[in-house]
């Protein structure tokens, strides 16, 4: 299978220097989107990727910057005629929302639409990828994606502070996307408000054994180079996610 993975948003909270969070997993003709942020679907056409084949949408949290995308490009599906249906995954708090969006008429969508509840033992499989799901530490109810395409693995972590669930879950995987909202300067910060710095990201890569760490939702205080120095006193096999970026797996 051809398979890899864009970074259409990479920043956190706001988009000052940064997009907000987007990644899509493109695996041969077939899309998976993580957290479509607002602006993801302008990305998706900025890189040439089409919103007819975003087959299912993943989405980590409930917190707007991770998911405000997806009303308008639900509506872009729509009046490019979509007929294939769409499955969304998510936390309770996030389902709920978008559930009430349907059925108020504030998104309409001309296709089916399944919606999937995400808790600890969610898990998902189709012909090209499986997924499951896993608890990490945040504000609000939130989870990161283990996926499997073929022989490849890849975690993705969403918003978090530093975890033993991610450790366990990601071990041992070839790319580990993990949030790096902050450097060490502000730790306390960080951690405070329930994200990771890069360095604990890194000390996370480490201990979990993975391939490679690709740093994440990075706030506009911190430059890539950063937060790159950040993490790679503690793990050498670091990258800074940059939009439009290209991973082959």
């Amino acid at each position: 299978m051809n398979a890899r993975i864009h970074f259409l948003g990479t920043g956190a909270a706001m988009p000052v220097t940064r997009s907000l969070p987007c990644i899509a997993l493109k695996v041969d003709s077939e899309i998976y989107l993580f957290d479509p942020g607002e602006g993801c679907q302008s990305k998706m056409f900025k890189y040439g990727l089409s919103p007819l084949k975003v087959r299912t949408i993943f989405v980590t949290h409930a917190h707007g910057d991770h998911y405000l995308g997806l009303p308008g490009l639900i509506q872009t599906m729509t009046l490019s005629n979509r007929k294939e249906p769409l499955v969304i995954a998510g936390p309770r708090q996030f389902i709920d929302t978008i559930r009430y969006m349907f059925e108020s008429s504030l998104i309409k969508p001309g296709f089916k639409v399944e919606l999937q509840v995400v808790d600890s033992n969610y898990s998902y499989s189709d012909s090209k990828i499986t997924v499951s799901a896993f608890p990490v530490n945040h504000s609000i109810e939130s989870y990161g994606y283990r996926v499997t395409i073929g022989k490849k693995t890849v975690c993705y972590t969403g918003d978090t502070a530093p975890s033993k669930t991610i450790i366990e879950a990601c071990r041992g995987v070839d790319v580990l996307i993990h949030e790096a909202t902050f450097t060490s300067l502000y730790e306390e910060e960080a951690h405070e408000q329930k994200h990771s710095t890069a360095k604990d990201a890194a000390l996370t890569a480490s201990e979990a054994g993975v391939g490679l760490l690709v740093l994440f939702h990075i706030s506009a205080r911190h430059s890539e180079e950063e937060a790159l120095v950040d993490a790679i006193r503690v793990f050498m096999k670091t990258i800074v996610a940059r939009e439009g970026m290209v991973l082959y797996l």
